[in-house]
């Protein structure tokens, strides 16, 4: 049984109808697929950007807290360092303090030593013409009292001493000090002798 005009028509747009039903839902499949990776791809570069932006966020903060650790150990280190310095300089002064008045004691003590020795000198000095003029009396008198009393057998005041005390002056020329002891022994003796003999009435 032939098929009729209407019949073949009405299959022809069904036909038509479904190939465009089928484009139609490729074309919105494609178009969908395109939208959802562009989604995905803004997805990504939100989270890049988000990402980036913490990344930042975290590096400025850890960009700022080293400045600041910095600038705190700088300025504890320029402290530091300047306690130092002062501790060197009051170190420095104490030290010049300490030589200057090492400088002044040993000036002090050479001045004394200088007085010390022209007070020893002239002490020398003094004794040297007094044991000198001692001695020439001495011997004056020895001498006058032997050319008084030759015919007398008369044993000289303080004998042991007077030979002790001249052979002392001959063997220290120029130490003086050496002979005080003795001498000052003879002085004694030559004047006990002087006593004694103005109470015996000799």
């Amino acid at each position: 049984m032939p098929v009729s005009a209407e019949v073949m028509e009405e299959n022809l747009r069904q036909t038509i109808r479904e190939e465009m039903q089928r484009s139609l839902e490729e074309v919105l499949d494609k178009r969908r697929q395109e939208l959802q990776l562009q989604l995905e791809q803004m997805r990504a570069l939100v989270q890049a950007e988000a990402r980036a932006a913490a990344e930042a966020q975290v590096e400025e903060q850890v960009k700022k807290t080293l400045e600041a650790e910095k600038a705190a150990y700088m300025e504890n280190m320029t402290g530091a360092i300047a306690k130092e310095r002062m501790k060197t300089e009051d170190e420095k002064l104490m030290v010049q303090l300490y030589a200057h008045q090492l400088e002044e004691k040993e000036r002090e003590l050479k001045k004394r030593d200088v007085l010390y020795k022209e007070h020893v000198a002239k002490l020398e000095s003094k004794c040297t013409e007094f044991y000198k003029v001692t001695a020439e009396s001495f011997q004056k008198g020895k001498e006058d009292t032997e050319k008084r009393f030759t015919r007398f057998n008369v044993r000289p005041v303080c004998g042991d001493l007077q030979s002790q005390i001249l052979k002392c002056y001959k063997e220290n020329t120029g130490k003086t000090l050496s002979c005080s002891g003795i001498a000052s022994a003879y002085m004694q003796c030559v004047t006990q002798a002087k006593k004694d003999k103005m109470v015996t009435g000799g």
